[in-house]
């Protein structure tokens, strides 16, 4: 019985020394983490094992690990970059600003230089050329014709204060006869200023066409400014066939076409 007894407590021994043995195992295998800054729980170590990647990835940094770097590293640069990109952004702005306004500068400058040559001062030191001018004769009434010139130049120009003007056949080489209208006697002053895009009219009474016992003629002739120009300006201009000119009678120049036609009405003297 004693040995039987002996023999019992013998393996109950060696079993506990077993047991001993496999938990002491379990144990060291559990606690291997703890010397890398975990906690010394087992549970306490499954969970911050789980949870390491989120957490600790600043702490990874700082200890030289090179799976963290990447990721946070990059980030700075970025939001430099960003900061860079908004500041040329303004620059550009600046710089089209600056560029509206020199134009507008330029618009204004070129305005006041055409005011300055489009004014009556001008025009008595500059006489109008034909090559800015144009002439055109039209009916007025019953017997009256509309001498009308228009500056079609970009500045003033300044017109003799009558036009020269005589009338004939078109198919006579030989003008000397031609009919030369009464005009108004006493004139002089500074000659007609014309200004850009204006016009000036003088009125020519036939005083006895479409009949009668006058010269028989088929063709008005204008020089518009016979002091200023040669007669190879002159402007040929067709009344009609079978008028008759008796005593023609010619205006000065005048901004409308009334004023022009009691100009016409003092004619007394023959323009020569």
């Amino acid at each position: 019985m004693r040995v039987r007894t002996q023999h019992r407590a013998l393996l109950a021994a060696t079993t506990a020394v077993l047991a001993l043995g496999l938990t002491a195992c379990n144990g060291s295998d559990k606690a291997a983490p703890a010397p890398a800054g975990q906690a010394t729980t087992p549970a306490a170590g499954q969970q911050a094992d789980a949870s390491a990647p989120a957490t600790t990835g600043g702490a990874a940094a700082q200890s030289g690990g090179s799976s963290e770097t990447p990721v946070t590293t990059p980030a700075p640069a970025k939001a430099a970059q960003k900061t860079t990109g908004g500041t040329g952004a303004s620059t550009g702005t600046g710089s089209g600003t600056g560029t509206g306004s020199g134009t507008s500068k330029g618009s204004g400058t070129a305005k006041a230089g055409n005011s300055s040559k489009n004014t009556e001062e001008y025009a008595y030191k500059h006489p109008c050329a034909m090559t800015n001018l144009t002439v055109n004769v039209r009916q007025g009434g019953g017997s009256l014709r509309v001498i009308e010139v228009t500056n079609k130049g970009a500045t003033a120009c300044g017109l003799d204060l009558l036009p020269a003007v005589d009338l004939g056949l078109s198919t006579s080489a030989d003008r000397s006869g031609n009919i030369h209208p009464l005009v108004p006697s006493g004139i002089g002053g500074p000659d007609h200023a014309l200004l850009a895009g204006t016009k000036a009219y003088a009125v020519l009474d036939l005083a006895g066409k479409a009949g009668g016992t006058g010269k028989k003629v088929d063709e008005i002739n204008v020089l518009v400014s016979p002091s200023h120009m040669p007669n190879a300006d002159t402007r040929n201009f067709a009344i009609g066939a079978g008028a008759r000119v008796a005593v023609p009678k010619l205006g000065l120049y005048r901004d409308n076409v009334a004023d022009a036609t009691a100009s016409m009405k003092q004619a007394d003297i023959t323009q020569s």
